[in-house]
Formats: C-alpha cells, sequence, structure tokens
C-alpha cells in the first residue's frame, strides 16, 4: 500500500477513566456545552442535556503541561465554537469545540488567574482583557494570540486581583474597572484605537480601599452604579461614584466565599466554597433608585438572606475543587 501521512491518535485507559479534579470552568451561551479544565492540564468537553442536565464527556484535549487557570470564549458569533485556555505554566491556547483541534498556541511569561472576553468599540470581534501574577492588564486577539496593548498602573503598581469592563450608557468608550491584591482601584478608559505603538495607558483614577485578595469583581448590570467585590471572608457593595462602601456581607461559618453577581439591582448571588449559592436582598442605602441610596446605615438597615442554593444529596460541588 502507497504511505499515508494520515495519523489517528487513540487514546485507551483501564477499568477507571483519568483523575480529573476541576480547575476552571466555561459554559457555553446555549447551554449545551460544559468545558473544563483540570489541575493536571487536560481539558473535558462535555454535552449538557439543559433538560435533565445530564453531562456526557464529548472529547479530551491535552496540550496543556499545567493545572488550567482560565477558560474564556474566544468570538463574539453564536454559532462560533472557540474557546481560549490558559495555564500556570504561562501556556495559553485556542480550541475548536467541534473537532477538539489546537488551532494556536503560546507561552508567555505572563500567568493569568482570569480572562474576561469583551467586544470592544471600533472591534469587529472580541478582545480579551487578562489578569494575573503581574502588574499589568494585557488585552489579546483571541485567535492570533497576540499581545494587542496593555495597561499600565502609575499609582501604586501591583498584581490585578480582579476586574470588569463595561461601557457607560450615557459614553462611547470602554471602562476597565480593577482592583489589585492591595486593594488599590483603578479606572482605565479606552476609546477603542489603543495599540501596541501607543504610549503607556495609565489609569485615569485610582483609589485605595479596605480590601485584600479580591476574588471577583461585578459592576450591575442594571444601573451601572454599584460594585459587587468578593474577598474570601467577606463581600462589599461599593458606590462606583466614589467607591464608598454601602453594605458588606460576612462568609457564612465554616465557608469561604468565592464569586459573586448582580441578579437585579437590589439582590445578589454569592457562591461559596461549600458549593452553596446564597440569595441576599440589598438594604435601601444599596440601591441607587431608591431614596434611601447612599444614605446613612443603621443597625436593621442590612443585607437580608432569603433563599439557599444547594445539591439536593449536599454532597460538595465542583466549586471545591476550584479552591
Amino acid at each position: 500500500m502507497p504511505g499515508t501521512n494520515l495519523i489517528v491518535p487513540v487514546v485507551l485507559w483501564g477499568k477507571h477513566a483519568p483523575t480529573h479534579c476541576v480547575s476552571s470552568v466555561y459554559l457555553s451561551r446555549d447551554q449545551k456545552t460544559l468545558v473544563t479544565g483540570c489541575y493536571d492540564g487536560q481539558i473535558c468537553i462535555w454535552q449538557v442535556d439543559p433538560e435533565s442536565l445530564k453531562m456526557t464527556p464529548r472529547c479530551l484535549l491535552v496540550g496543556h503541561t499545567a493545572p488550567v487557570t482560565c477558560l474564556s470564549r474566544a468570538s463574539i458569533i453564536q454559532d462560533n465554537n472557540f474557546i481560549v485556555s490558559s495555564s500556570e505554566a504561562g501556556e495559553m491556547c485556542t480550541w475548536d469545540l467541534v473537532d477538539g483541534k489546537c488551532r494556536e498556541s503560546v507561552k508567555l511569561s505572563q500567568i493569568h488567574t482570569n480572562i474576561q472576553a469583551y467586544h470592544m468599540c471600533n472591534s469587529e470581534d472580541l478582545r480579551l482583557f487578562c489578569n494575573g501574577y503581574y502588574a499589568e492588564i494585557l488585552i489579546m486577539d483571541p485567535f492570533s494570540l497576540e499581545i494587542l496593548f496593555s495597561l499600565s498602573s502609575k499609582m501604586n503598581p501591583d498584581w490585578i486581583s480582579a476586574l470588569h469592563v463595561l461601557r457607560p450608557s450615557s459614553r462611547k468608550d470602554d471602562v476597565v474597572l480593577a482592583i489589585s491584591i492591595t486593594g488599590t482601584v483603578k479606572v482605565w478608559s479606552l476609546l477603542g484605537h489603543e495599540n501596541k505603538q501607543s504610549e503607556p495607558i495609565y489609569e485615569n483614577e485610582s483609589k485605595q480601599i479596605r480590601c485584600l485578595n479580591a476574588l471577583s469583581l461585578n459592576c450591575c448590570a442594571y444601573n451601572q452604579r454599584t460594585v459587587l467585590i468578593v474577598c474570601a471572608k467577606y463581600c462589599q457593595i461599593y458606590d462606583a461614584g466614589d467607591f464608598s462602601v454601602l453594605c458588606s456581607i460576612q462568609a457564612p461559618s465554616g465557608e469561604r466565599w468565592m464569586s459573586g453577581d448582580f441578579l437585579a439591582p437590589d439582590r445578589v448571588l454569592v457562591c461559596s466554597t461549600e458549593g452553596k449559592g446564597y440569595l441576599y436582598k440589598l438594604p435601601a442605602n444599596s440601591v441607587p433608585d431608591h431614596k434611601g441610596f447612599h444614605g446613612p446605615t443603621v443597625d436593621h438597615d442590612s443585607p437580608v438572606l432569603f433563599g439557599i442554593l444547594g445539591h439536593p444529596d449536599n454532597k460538595v460541588w465542583l466549586a471545591k475543587k476550584v479552591m
């Protein structure tokens, strides 16, 4: 028979499948595809039934040599089945979720702990806003994995622990809101023409707050006036105007907070390391549309817990393994 260049890789294992201790998770917008990265460096693609929530492993992606820290979508197009992954070794890969092929890979000296995909003004597709064990915020192309430009700090430069990118309703520019591990909040304004040849892009504003090692930062999408910052032992609602604390929520005894977000202008969901979700109604002084917004805090004016989400069999979710 004539020679052929066709190579068909085959992976076999015995009675027990490989370990897959989850370190990062990505769920597609249609909620039919779940992607999990693990501490061994592999990535698993799961087919999800939205009705029964049954998950079937479909593909195992091998390309990282260290724990997978970040997973993010790569395109604004709904049917564009590409994701980007990053590892603790600085490796980044762009994957095709249909056939499991790695379309692009690069190794950086910077190690990412968070990636937010965002559609900038004057840009045809998404850009990746990356932060991690370095003092800048890197903006990257998801398909070439090229660093397009970076955001630097003039005041108290330090590792960025969390960020959020948004476009204010009354403006045409994009705003990057971030917080360093030492609690310095920073704001950058982007006009859409930034590139590598630009002058260093420094923050427009900065303020020191009492918040160390933040895990997540989210601006309320309903009013763009309040900000939720989550730390391990507590989470706080801030006024985006002057970054004063409006209210605070302590983590339950024996648990640590992991992340959170707004469900409505007056309601937040905060997730813990025990795989539980806690639903809180915010007090009047933390709701911009209320006449008592930013008013003095009184003893009875505090967040009210009105629901707890948990697994029926009370087993710990994968969230604990992420930590």
